[in-house]
Formats: structure tokens, C-alpha cells, sequence
């Protein structure tokens, strides 16, 4: 937008008085009628082409009525004729800005702050311009000159701001707390801030608190931006506040969001703290297994947790066909036959588990709680002398983490020792 928006320059001296169309034309831009001071001016200029007067405000005209790559080469024109005229300058400066000419546009707006230093305008326009062309040593300086002569101009503040977020994050801070205070209405200005305040927050700052207060009073009378409340959300989560995360997510999840990403932050918070909620949870991760499906993919991590969240459950059947799943997608995964051991196991499938059991050792996974399960289910199928060799490895490699299983371990061990001992002496 022009900052001249109301410069009109006067015609020739006298002109007024005898030309009509002159005339009829100032009336029409003081009307603000841009359109129809065009019409006429154009007409007087087809006549007397050399009053750059009347150029100029033919092409501010053109520039309020969408005309302008016309406005733009009357000002050129005009300064052709009249090179030292700021006012145009300023506006063809502007015009070219705008249309991402900004080199062009440097130029003229350079002229304007060296002939009119306390141009505020004009100076915030080159700084603009600078900053488009990635000059941030003159766009800083261009600024700088420019809060001087205004300190307390919320517009320039927040466009300064822009420029540091990136190189001089401490300094976009305290000119986005200059605009908020000058124009406590700049929405721009507080969520740029927030923004600030997160990246802060990420390299050690304690100010998390504060971005997730700005967000929160902004989604009181912005309550569709659901993407602010998504950041809310994470705030929250990085804050372990996660019921807190629950309610916005939720009310993002209501408004018609279902995006993988969402539904997988809502289920990590319903697994832990607080605000557990394990129905919920594997409400989640069945919506996530079928979104998957849908999009023909399979997430084995997934359903190694819906089987988990099912074991829980007790709802062993349909947790030992998710742990299958997994070994079908990764056959190589230990933690998926060793998960499938476990369900096979309360099913009371021994021969299952025995076989499950044995891919864990085909792939060298072996640990305590394998040894275990495999020890105690030969040792329901009869298998005595291998049931009694696990319950030794697991005695050997479980260094008293699990007392209880320890204590059984010993015990059968001791019952099963003489039982061996006896079978022998039989045969013998």
C-alpha cells in the first residue's frame, strides 16, 4: 500500500483556473475516484504531454485502480523529465517493492531517505526493500533510522522482528515485546513471539510457560486455528502436562483433524501419566492400523503395541494375532515371537509356545524371560531335562531381578533334579 496515499501534486501554476479537465480531474481524486480521474487525465495528457504534474497523478491514479505496471512506467516517464521529484520517487520505490522488484526499488527509495531523512515512510520502505534482497547490514541500519523517528510504531517493530528471528533471535524478542505493548491488538506480533519463545525453550530457556499462555489466550477468541492448538498440545507434552495436551488435541481430533501425527501424540499421552487411559489408547491404535491398511501399508510397531495394550486386557486371542502380524511383517524380530510366546502361553497353546520360543533362539535373542517361559511350559508338556536346563540358564542369567520367578525356578529345579534322578535308577 502507498504510504503517499494522499500526496496529489498541483498542476502547473494557474493551470486550474484555465484547463477544465484539470480541474475535473483534481475534483475526481479528492472524490477519491480514482477511475474516473484516470479517464481524464488521460485525455489532457494526449494533449499536453509534457505536464509531468499531470503524469504523476495520472500514474497514482492507475496505482489505486489494479493499473499497475501502467503506473509504474508513468513514474518513470515522469522522472525522465524531472529527476530530483521525491514524491515520485517514493511511490515508483514502492510500486516496484511490491511487485518484487526490489533492487529497482532500492534505488529510489535510497534517494528518497538521503533527500528526506526523516522520511519514516520511506525509510521503513528500503528497510523492506533490503530485507527482500538479503542486505541485512543496510536493512538494519534502514530500520534502526526509522524506530528512531518513531519509537513506538508497532507496523515497523514487528517487520524488524521478522528480519532477526532468524540471526538475532534475543533482539526479534525485545522488538515483538515493543510491538505487543505499542498495539496490544497485533496478533502477528504475540505469535511470533510464542514462536520465539518455543525456539528459546529448546535450547535450555525456561519459556515454554509463557508461549503456551500467549497460544492459549489467542485460541480464546481464535478457537478454529487448529494448528495453534496442535502446538499448544506439544508445549503441554514437552511440559509432561499431559492432560492438558489431551484436551487440545482432542478438541483438534473433534474439529475434523485425523492426521497420523495427531492421533500418534494423543496416543503416547494416554500412555503415560496421568492421563493414562488404556481403552483410549488402543482405540488409537486401531484407527492407526487402519488408516495404514487404507493407505496399504502395515505399521508392525503398532500392532506389537495393540497386542501389548490387549494383553493388558486380558483379550489374549486377539493379542497373539497381532503379535503373528508382526512376525509375518519382520520375521527377524525377536521381541515380536517372544511377545507371541507370552499369549500362546495364557492360551494355554504349549506346543505354539515352544515353537515361538524357538525362532527366538534361531535368531541368538535369548534372555532370562525366554529361558523362563520356555522352563515352565516343558515343564506342563512332561519335557523334564530340557525344562530343568532353562530353569538353570535362567537361574544363571537373571542375576536376582525376578525373586519370585528365581524362587519357583529353584524349586522346580530341586523337584525335577530328583525326578531325573529317579527315572534313571528306573531304567538302570
Amino acid at each position: 500500500m502507498l504510504f503517499s496515499a494522499t500526496l496529489i501534486l498541483p498542476t502547473a501554476a494557474g493551470a486550474q483556473t484555465q484547463e477544465p479537465l484539470l480541474q475535473q480531474a483534481q475534483a475526481a481524486l479528492e472524490k477519491k475516484d480514482y477511475a474516473e480521474a484516470a479517464q481524464v487525465l488521460e485525455t489532457y495528457l494526449a494533449k499536453n504531454p509534457q505536464d509531468y504534474r499531470a503524469g504523476f497523478n495520472l500514474a497514482f491514479a492507475y496505482s489505486l485502480t489494479g493499473r499497475r505496471a501502467e503506473a509504474i512506467r508513468l513514474y518513470q516517464g515522469v522522472l525522465a523529465q524531472e529527476k530530483e521529484l521525491v514524491p515520485a520517487h517514493l511511490n515508483l520505490g514502492i510500486l516496484l517493492a511490491e511487485e518484487g522488484q526490489a533492487a529497482e526499488a532500492v534505488e529510489h527509495l535510497r534517494f528518497v531517505a538521503e533527500k528526506q531523512p526523516e522520511n519514516f515512510g520511506a525509510l521503513l520502505q528500503l528497510a523492506q526493500a533490503f530485507s527482500a534482497l538479503k542486505r541485512l547490514p543496510e536493512a538494519r541500519e534502514a530500520y534502526e533510522r526509522a524506530l528512531k523517528l518513531k519509537p513506538d510504531d508497532a507496523a515497523a517493530h514487528l517487520a524488524y522482528a521478522r528480519l532477526l528471528v532468524e540471526t538475532d533471535p534475543a533482539s526479534a524478542e525485545s522488538h515483538l515485546r515493543s510491538a505487543w505493548q505499542a498495539d496490544a491488538s497485533l496478533d502477528d506480533a504475540k505469535l511470533l513471539l510464542a514462536s520465539v519463545l518455543e525456539n528459546r525453550a529448546a535450547g535450555g530457556a525456561d519459556t515454554l510457560g509463557e508461549a503456551a499462555a500467549i497460544y492459549r489466550q489467542y485460541l480464546e477468541t481464535h478457537p478454529e486455528r487448529l494448528d495453534l492448538r496442535l502446538r499448544l498440545g506439544e508445549i503441554y507434552a514437552r511440559q509432561k502436562r499431559y492432560p492438558e495436551a489431551v484436551v487440545q488435541w482432542e478438541v483438534a481430533r473433534m474439529a475434523g483433524d485425523s492426521s497420523p501425527g495427531l492421533l500418534r501424540a494423543l496416543l503416547e499421552a494416554y500412555l503415560v501419566g496421568p492421563a493414562r487411559d488404556s481403552d483410549k489408547a488402543l482405540g488409537l491404535v486401531d484407527l492407526i492400523l487402519q488408516q495404514a491398511v487404507q493407505k496399504g501399508t502395515n505399521d508392525a510397531e503398532m500392532r506389537l503395541l495393540s497386542g501389548r495394550l490387549r494383553m493388558d486386557k486380558k483379550q489374549y486371542p486377539e493379542a497373539a494375532e497381532q503379535f503373528r502380524r508382526v512376525t509375518e511383517l519382520q520375521p527377524n524380530s525377536a521381541e515380536g515371537y517372544t511377545n507371541l510366546a507370552s499369549a500362546l502361553y495364557l492360551l494355554k497353546d504349549y506346543l505354539g509356545t515352544v515353537a515361538a520360543l524357538a525362532k527366538v533362539t534361531e535368531l541368538g535373542q535369548d534372555t532370562a524371560g525366554t529361558y523362563f517361559l520356555r522352563a515352565i511350559t516343558l515343564d506342563k508338556l512332561g519335557f523334564f531335562e530340557p525344562a530343568l536346563a532353562n530353569y538353570q540358564r535362567f537361574l544363571a542369567s537373571d542375576t536376582k531381578k525376578n525373586p519370585d520367578q528365581e524362587f519357583q525356578a529353584r524349586e522346580r529345579s530341586k523337584v525335577l533334579s530328583r525326578e531325573l534322578k529317579r527315572g534313571r535308577s528306573r531304567r538302570r
